[in-house]
């Protein structure tokens, strides 16, 4: 009777990597959050007046109302005029990029427990990138119409530099990987 030896044929992560690609974890899953929260809340841009009345609206809709009386009326904004086609492109554009944000997070969680083999470890950094793209074209198409200057606003550019840190610290510990598996063989 022989011993059957054990071989695994996936190769292991080494640990600076592992740790490397826990932090850009934490900072993909912040930044997905927070880019969430930014398109989800009503405040990208905020005005009040003297006389009480305060203006305030999202991608999505316009409030107008009046701090003196309590009234508030908040309208989905109209898609016809210049206006509500840039905020409809800009939060079309960043859909696109909580989706890519998602997918590239995702893998990135995956990157923690499996080893992806060959150039495949490049796919999350490139997707992260794809997702910073995403979110700048949405900032400039929104910079196009309006003012943004509230929290809402600040939300998503905060996710847009935690993705970008995001995308930094996987691309070095995919490089890292990568060269590695070169250096294996």
């Amino acid at each position: 009777m022989g011993i059957l030896r054990s071989v695994s044929y996936l190769q292991r992560t080494d640990s600076l990597s592992r740790v490397l690609i826990i932090i850009a974890s934490f900072f993909a899953v912040s930044a997905l959050t927070l880019v969430i929260v930014g398109i989800a809340t009503p405040s990208w841009y905020s005005s009040q007046d003297s006389t009480g009345t305060f203006v305030y609206f999202n991608l999505f809709t316009q409030c107008v109302g009046n701090g003196n009386n309590n009234t508030l009326i908040c309208t989905a904004i109209q898609r016809q005029t210049t206006f509500g086609a840039g905020t409809q492109n800009a939060a079309a554009l960043l859909i696109v990029a909580i989706c890519l944000l998602g997918c590239g997070t995702l893998i990135t969680l995956i990157m923690i427990f499996i080893r992806l083999p060959g150039i495949m470890v490049l796919i999350a950094p490139v997707v992260l990138f794809l997702a910073t793209l995403f979110m700048v074209v949405a900032f400039e198409e929104c910079s196009k119409v309006t003012i943004y200057n509230s929290y809402s606003a600040n939300l998503v550019q905060t996710s847009h530099i935690a993705t970008i840190f995001a995308m930094g610290i996987v691309a070095f510990a995919s490089g890292r990987l990568h060269f590695s598996s070169y250096q294996e063989i």
